[in-house]
């Protein structure tokens, strides 16, 4: 082998290893964990905001709602609640401050032989209209709190 054929292996690899380096020194971040909940602990299997209930089944799921829709809906459904429990849900409009009460707040107790329970609320529209922005209902059951979601008035 010549000189000239040494020189084209070596420029090869220059310009391969620097692909490889320069890929792989990308900044990356993120994360994850895998946690065992309690089989008997109480759970949300599923939660959703829609614009209405019928017959006890979210109808229109969606995050986004207007200024002028009668009522705004929460649905949730739970497993592992067997016994007499209580629901609380507190709405939160834009113009809350963080330390302010909530715009809106319902306690619903339940009692389930088998566990699974469905419970759903709703906010009516006030006389002026909901106020556009981001809202939030946050979600408590017997006190501890349980989940959060989020949605936009237009």
């Amino acid at each position: 082998m010549n000189y000239q054929h040494w020189k084209t292996i070596l420029a090869a690899f220059a310009v391969l290893w620097s692909i490889i380096f320069f890929s792989g020194c990308e900044a990356k971040s993120g994360g994850g964990a895998v946690v065992t909940p309690g089989r008997d602990e109480p759970a949300i299997v599923d939660s959703v905001m829609a614009i209405n209930v019928h017959e006890d089944r979210p109808d229109g799921i969606t995050n986004f709602f207007f200024t002028d829709s009668s009522q705004i809906y929460l649905w949730l459904y739970w497993m592992n609640v067997e016994g007499r429990n209580e629901v609380e849900v507190r709405w939160f409009s834009p113009e809350e401050e963080v330390d302010e009460p909530p715009y809106w707040k319902e306690t619903q107790s339940f009692t389930s032989n088998t566990g699974q329970q469905i419970t759903w609320f709703y906010i009516d529209k006030p006389s002026g209209g909901f106020t556009a922005g981001e809202w939030f209902v946050e979600i408590y059951l017997n006190g501890n709190f349980e989940r959060m979601h989020i949605f936009t008035v237009e």
